[in-house]
């Protein structure tokens, strides 16, 4: 059993073993919104720390998924978990108070994808004026001078 199964055991997740020479990554699984903040307890528990936190805009689908990055200093094992939630008003818990380097990540997902990310204390726009209501990354946005003006 790897430390990635032995550490995801009682949890009902499915884990994928990606070409971690192609691809950076030695496990994976994708988890329902209910399964990230259980996960991250556990991981945190086994010693796992918190690389990042991003989106990816399934404009297509509808979709925005959730990207989380975690890896062990001692086990050198990366794992890769994503979550998936509709588009028109993207939602995903927070996990700021389990890992509190979270925060940032959740602030900069939240503030250039449209996220919200509920429970977090701390939504403030990192790089972008406050009074900005636009999402740069994603698929459909229009740079300011091609829309008119920033809005």
């Amino acid at each position: 059993m790897t430390f990635i199964e032995e550490t995801l055991e009682g949890l009902d997740i499915s884990v994928e073993y990606p070409d971690s020479a192609l691809t950076g990554i030695d496990a994976q699984a994708e988890v329902s919104v209910e399964q990230i903040r259980p996960l991250s307890r556990t991981l945190f528990y086994a010693g796992l720390f918190l690389e990042s936190v991003s989106a990816i805009d399934l404009i297509a689908d509808e979709i925005i998924e959730g990207v989380y990055l975690f890896n062990h200093y001692e086990q050198h094992v990366r794992l890769k978990i994503t979550m998936k939630t509709d588009r028109t008003t993207p939602k995903f818990p927070t996990i700021g108070d389990i890992y509190p380097g979270a925060v940032w990540h959740e602030r900069e997902a939240g503030e250039f994808f449209g996220i919200d990310f509920e429970g977090s204390k701390d939504k403030r726009n990192l790089l972008l004026p406050v009074e900005t209501t636009f999402h740069p990354l994603r698929k459909d946005f229009k740079r300011p001078e091609q829309a008119g003006k920033i809005q």
